[in-house]
């Protein structure tokens, strides 16, 4: 395949300033119909709110409901409002003519509306749209923000284009008002379609939205809809004289300019700081000569880009250039793809190292100046130029996103280049080199295939999927009763944060505080029973399980309350039992945000002493929260991996960078012995400052060593291969899970059956709408204004990675799309357990959620803490809680389950699935933010499958720690039952999970166990009788059956 040359090197030699090419102002264009009414109606738009890209508006229009559309399928969507909008205004002319009206007003626009839907604004602020006999209803919120995309308005300036160019019946102008209820209409009849494509995408377990379900959800509510008559001649013209562009460019420079304000020196700092990240030529010659050189490479791609889009509007006898034809063209021109974060990945056929990642917040600092629009306009002022056709409103829009991405590409290339020859600065001849190389790509990604890699499978049982209630509410029966509270001293520097100005006078901050406290579970004092700790800031509470899965408060007696010097509690994160001595009885670890992490030993009878200070595990000024507790180097004794999440104590905020690297260091802590840890982090090679959201530890390589997964929030995830040496290499990405991520917690269980972790990732993706960051860069601070918080759109982004076994040496892992969907998205994810809840033999998923914590603080919630320091109670608005979600695995996939009876409706943080009243089904324990603690009783004991339970106990001197950390156990039966099981200590989000083994093995009465212990022996048991406890311990290779619940 011919691919294109990216330019005709030496057809222009312009010195002009990099900032603005020179440019004769031409003489505006006289007045043509609605088209001024319309520009002037974006120019108030983009000039008071943000010049919304491209990108932007597509993302929003992803986020606000959870779909992403597919190209084709915007693309047909521009297509459908600008019909509806020929139609409306078509018909509104018509009756203003039969008026003897010389303008169309809002009246008419209604009147033409009212026949195919109607709406009305709810006093709530709410909109309620109806079509035929069906409802849809619209938040304030979602009609506000994508009304500032301007959608409706470029729609309506198509049909104006296409009417100034005899494509369209003659229509009456628009006045001001028709022109915004015209608009008004578009947005809202688009939001309704796709809100209801995004439910049929998720009931259809589909990923993205195509362009065929969004046209028939569209031809759905207007099934009447005529279409109106057009032409397709082309301009008797030879040339364009793009009078629409043209003031379209107009009005986008001036709105980039009232809005941004960008001065050139900022704009010249950024451009060698971030976006070729190396230093301007000191000698003023060369940095002209660069200055030059730069703004002809950029007017000859803006020129080549909109020739190659022309030519393929021309071929196909359009009068107009359309987005399809610049997508289309641009696709082959310079080969990308945009992430969920609006990142542009060029070449994306190439092997992952040879890709260029040009992150969106530089794209968006190299438009904040407007400089793409003036390239694009020194294109057509070019008396030389000969275009033939205008590109419409969407196809300008089009061409200078991609002039945009490719100003940054070039920068970075550039400054790539010419520090690899070892230039202190840049040069003028390496924007010639990168020009080539960058040729080169193109060619190579032309040559190269798509990756042809077929979906990996789950295992599933093979049992139909289950319905019904799975689950039911336990908690009044259980004696539990805990409700979380956050600390005194965090809640009073959110107060003090939000009255406190941050950055300018009149701004607030809060900050992201709301991670909430764990919860664990395990056998405390040996009598074969899981008990429970819930951690909060009002008090941790401990509970002994009486065995029937009732509970008693053992709290005063364990003494583990610690409190602060003012005689408050600390801010407690995570709980971690384990044997650190291995005196064969469960030890605690409990990590705290701005106070020393605490350990307590475990005499035996019910107590706990504070060995803290013997310990030395820090965390004094400092915001520690996730934990894990592994034997890395083998010798027997539990080590511990502590997380930060930045240091918002310290006023230390996340930037805007895709790998946030300014929080506290993660600490990798060494069991000397005595209750006594040395920190070893730098030796190791621990280096992970990202936020620190959630930890556990596995064996993702299969070699025997625990390896530890940090999963980081504002960055990538650590993956850390544990080289045997005493040292750890991240080595995330040769496994192919360094996606950027808002990481909350990591849920792992062998789904494909290979004996290899599989690793499913609770995350989100954030866009703030309504904030605004003018020249951003990856050291711009995240703003937390609570009100603009409180409105940001938080869409599920849940990963689920499967794991591919190499022939030797690492796996690599494939993003998996083996998740359903369903209507009920999962929304802000925080813990990912997984277990068997049917005991049918496979691995069930259970997702809990959380709310939008800034909510709370938000000027829509009555009980916001005012910044004049009025104290109000706080609390969360029950409208923004989410609902836990079930997700059953049946027929390989992870199914939905509503109505299970575990898809509460609350703000939930963390939980810890076990076997609490020894029925043999696993029920599962709740620690929420801000709400009552809850037990749900799983109602799957007498459904006919079968269970066992297996606990190890390991030898020390064989270098293997009493809870067996980092065993696997690997049960088989009949019916290809195939489980594999590791004892680690820590679960998804800040919760600790039973060393305590559970397996459902469905139909099988018996089955065989195989135990691969971590110095590298095994043990076997051939026909073992299910639906009872086991315990196992390595010293004297005796299995021994324990008395269980009948």
């Amino acid at each position: 395949m011919n691919t294109p040359t990216l330019f005709r090197l030496g057809l222009l030699m312009l010195a002009l300033a990099l900032g603005a090419p020179s440019l004769a102002a031409p003489p505006p264009p006289p007045p043509l119909g609605s088209m001024n009414t319309v520009i002037e109606e974006i120019r108030k738009l983009e000039g008071e709110r943000d010049p919304k890209c491209h990108a932007t508006a597509s993302r929003l229009e992803d986020l606000i409901y959870g779909t992403p559309l597919s190209t084709e399928a915007r693309l047909a969507k521009n297509d459908l409002q600008k019909e509806l909008a020929a139609q409306l205004w078509a018909a509104a002319s018509a009756q203003a003519k039969g008026q003897k009206a010389k303008a169309i007003t809002a009246e008419n626009i209604a009147a033409a509306r009212r026949p195919h839907f109607e709406y009305e604004q709810l006093p709530s602020g709410d909109w309620r749209l109806r079509v035929g006999s069906e409802t849809v209803s619209i938040t304030k919120t979602d009609k506000r923000q994508y009304a500032t995309v301007a959608y409706g308005l470029r729609a309506i300036l198509a049909v104006e284009q296409e009417h100034l160019l005899g494509l369209r019946t003659r229509l009456l102008p628009l006045s001001e008002p028709a022109v915004n209820a015209l608009k008004e209409a578009l947005d809202l009849l688009t939001l309704a379609v796709l809100q209801r494509t995004d439910r049929a995408a998720r009931e259809q377990s589909r990923y993205e939205i195509a362009r065929e379900p969004l046209q028939a959800q569209w031809a759905r509510f207007l099934p009447a809809a005529p279409q109106v008559k057009r032409g397709t001649a082309r301009p008797a013209t030879a040339r364009s004289d793009y009078p629409l562009l043209k003031e379209i460019i107009r009005q986008k420079i001036d709105s980039f300019e009232k809005y941004n304000q960008v001065s050139m020196s900022v704009f010249l700092r950024n451009l060698q700081v971030y976006f070729a990240r190396h230093r301007w030529p000191k000698e003023p010659e060369l940095g002209a000569e660069f200055r030059a050189l730069y703004t002809e490479a950029m007017v000859a791609f803006s020129q080549d880009l909109l020739k190659g889009a022309e030519d393929l509007a021309w071929k196909s006898k359009q009068p107009l250039i359309r987005a399809a034809d610049v997508e289309h063209f641009a696709q082959r021109f310079i080969p990308h793809r945009l992430n969920e974060y609006e990142d542009a990945i060029f070449f994306p056929r190439l092997p992952k190292s040879e890709r260029i990642e040009i992150e969106a917040y530089d794209m968006d600092a190299f438009r904040d100046g407007g400089l793409h629009w003036r390239y694009l306009q020194y294109v057509i002022e070019d008396p030389q130029w000969r275009g033939r056709l205008e590109p419409d409103p969407f196809a300008a829009e089009v061409l200078t996103e991609n002039i945009a991405q490719f100003g940054v590409l070039l920068l970075r290339e550039t400054g790539r280049l010419a520090k690899e020859d070892g230039l202190e600065t840049l040069h003028p001849r390496y924007l010639a080199t990168a020009l080539k190389a960058i040729q080169a790509k193109i060619d190579a990604h032309a040559r190269a295939k798509p990756d042809a890699v077929a979906a990996a499978p789950i295992a599933s049982a093979g049992a139909p999927l289950a319905g019904g209630t799975q689950f039911s509410d336990a908690t009044p029966a259980s004696g539990i009763s805990y409700s979380h509270r956050m600390s005194s001293w965090l809640a009073r520097l959110i107060r003090s944060a939000v009255s406190r100005a941050a950055g300018k006078p009149g701004e607030l901050t809060i900050p992201p505080a709301f991670q909430g406290s764990g919860v664990a579970a395990e056998d405390i004092d040996n009598d074969g029973h899981i008990d429970l700790l819930f951690l909060g800031g009002a008090g941790n509470r401990l509970y002994r399980n009486r065995g029937d899965g009732s509970f008693l408060d053992l709290t005063e007696r364990a003494e583990i309350n610690w409190t602060r010097p003012d005689g408050t509690p600390g801010e407690p994160r995570q709980a971690v039992f384990a044997d650190f001595d291995n005196d064969g009885w469960q030890d605690l670890l409990i990590t705290y945000a701005n106070d020393a992490h605490r350990l307590y030993h475990n005499r035996g009878d019910g107590r706990f002493v504070d060995v803290t200070a013997n310990a030395g595990l820090g965390g004094e000024g400092e915001v520690g929260g996730p934990a894990t507790v592994l034997d890395f180097d083998r010798d027997g004794r539990p080590d511990i991996y502590l997380g930060y999440f930045g240091n918002y104590v310290a006023g230390v905020f996340p930037t805007l960078a895709r790998r946030n690297s300014n929080a506290s260091s993660d600490r990798l802590f060494r069991n000397l012995g005595g209750m006594r840890f040395g920190d070893v982090t730098a030796s190791a090679g621990i280096d992970n400052r990202g936020w620190t959201q959630a930890v556990t530890h596995t064996d993702f390589d299969g070699d025997g060593w625990q390896d530890v997964i940090a999963g980081n929030d504002f960055g990538v995830n650590k993956y850390y291969r544990n080289l045997g040496n005493g040292k750890f290499a991240d080595v995330a990405a040769q496994l192919g899970t360094d996606k950027p991520s808002y990481t909350m917690g990591i849920g792992l269980a062998d789904l494909n059956g290979d004996e290899l972790p599989d690793v499913y990732i609770s995350n989100i993706v954030l866009m703030n709408k309504d904030e605004k960051y003018v020249l951003p860069s990856d050291t711009t601070p995240m703003k937390f204004n609570p009100d603009k918080m409180a409105r940001m759109r938080v869409v599920e982004a849940n990963d689920l990675f499967l794991s591919r076994r190499a022939a030797s040496g690492l796996p690599s892992y494939e993003h998996s799309d083996r998740v359903g969907r369903g209507y009920a998205a999962t929304g802000w994810s925080w813990n990912a357990e997984f277990f068997d809840l049917d005991n049918d033999g496979d691995d069930d998923l259970y997702v809990v959620n959380g709310t939008n914590a800034y909510n709370m603080y938000s000027k829509d919630n009555p009980y916001y803490t005012d910044p004049d320091g009025q104290p109000r109670k706080v609390e969360f608005p029950t409208e923004s809680a989410e609902t836990n979600v079930l997700f059953i695995n049946a027929g390989g996939l992870l199914n939905l389950a509503p109505g299970s009876g575990a898809d509460l409706h609350g703000n939930s943080r963390s939980a810890a699935a076990a076997d609490f009243d020894g029925d043999g089904a696993i029920d599962v324990a709740l620690n929420g933010f801000g709400e009552p603690a809850v037990i749900l009783k799983n109602r799957n004991a007498k459904n006919g499958n079968h269970w066992a339970k297996v606990r190890l106990v390991g030898d020390p001197r064989r270098g293997v720690s009493r809870d067996a950390l980092g065993a696997k156990l690997l049960v088989s039966g009949e019916q290809g039952l195939a489980l594999w099981r590791e004892v680690r200590s820590t679960g998804s989000y800040l919760s600790s999970l039973p060393k305590e083994q559970h397996f459902g093995l469905g139909k099988n009465a018996r089955f065989k166990l195989r135990v691969i212990w971590p110095d590298g022996s095994q043990s076997v048991f051939e026909n073992l009788a299910a639906d009872r406890p086991y315990l196992l311990e390595q010293a004297n290779g005796q299995l021994r059956a324990l008395a269980g619940k009948d």
